[in-house]
């Protein structure tokens, strides 16, 4: 394998809640399994001092914001330097000022960070139908994997990982990722081949890729399991296989909207309501690592 699963600095955006917590864990994890630098980001929304302000008669909004950004400050000063004290590796922290999404994404590649870990409240209904989340806004924005983490997700590591695998090329180039991360944490990858073509003859066809990407987890000796499935509903399929198979981690792409199903919708359902972390990863046009898959 050509490229290697380098991580070095790790951004977690930081807002004091217990998903924040667990996503720090994972982030902790990785960041001594990697050797890696860990960069804790704080932001605060426009609007969500707006209204204190209006009440604040005495205060200015530039002292408002000061105080709120003393305060946060603090906070992460003193968790950065327990950190440090209790693990020993290097851990950085700011606060920015702004919208959400796009002050971590700006952050991220200032830092040129390799990846984000960060807790997502998950929405549904007409707001994930509007809007989206701000986790899934830093996917589809970010320049580097984000893994995205509920409270439901107590497990640290990855040993089980599902990996889905529609009939769009971009799709499979997560085989390679998904081959360097199981190295690295000693995984199992459950592949979810998942058909939702009626025409027999693309089925078979979708079933020789499959068992392609099988060959080559096996080419370099992942431990692996496969299963067909046929459905539209993708998202379903791909988080209760996850759950039957106890799996610790997802994998997807997200940068699909002009090929395949695991498009924007599919991102969109699987990061707000995983239960498990979802790695976000998007694919790179002409990467020459990708595996070549064809009919």
């Amino acid at each position: 394998m050509n490229k290697k699963f380098l991580i070095k600095k790790i951004l977690i955006p930081f807002d004091f809640s217990e998903t924040a917590e667990l996503a720090l864990e994972h982030a902790i994890f990785m960041a001594k399994l990697h050797k890696a630098d860990l960069h804790l980001l704080h932001v605060i929304e426009s609007y969500s001092f707006t209204t204190a302000i209006s009440n604040a008669f005495s205060k200015s909004q530039s002292e408002f914001e000061s105080k709120i950004e003393s305060s946060a400050n603090e906070k992460l000063k003193q968790l950065s330097e327990k950190l440090h004290h209790d693990s020993g590796m290097s851990v950085y922290y700011r606060t920015e000022m702004g919208n959400i999404y796009k002050k971590i994404v700006a952050v991220a590649e200032e830092l040129e960070i390799d990846i984000i870990i960060m807790g997502t409240h998950g929405v549904s209904g007409f707001q994930e139908f509007l809007i989206g989340s701000n986790t899934y806004r830093v996917v589809m924005s970010a320049p580097c994997p984000v893994v995205s983490v509920q409270t439901h997700s107590k497990k640290i590591g990855f040993k089980d990982i599902v990996l889905p695998i529609d009939n769009s090329s971009s799709s499979r180039q997560k085989v390679k990722q998904a081959a360097e991360i199981a190295k690295h944490y000693n995984s199992v990858i459950h592949i979810a081949g998942i058909m939702t073509m009626s025409d027999v003859d693309m089925q078979r066809r979708f079933e020789v890729k499959i068992h392609q990407v099988r060959d080559y987890f096996e080419e370099h000796e992942i431990p692996h399991t496969v299963k067909i499935f046929k459905g539209d509903n993708t998202a379903s399929i791909t988080m209760d296989y996850a759950t039957q198979v106890n799996a610790d981690l997802i994998i997807i792409m997200t940068d699909q909207e002009s090929s395949g199903l695991f498009m924007g919708n599919f991102a969109q359902q699987v990061i707000n309501h995983s239960k498990i972390p979802v790695m976000s990863v998007r694919p790179s046009e002409g990467d020459p690592d990708k595996i070549s898959i064809g009919y």
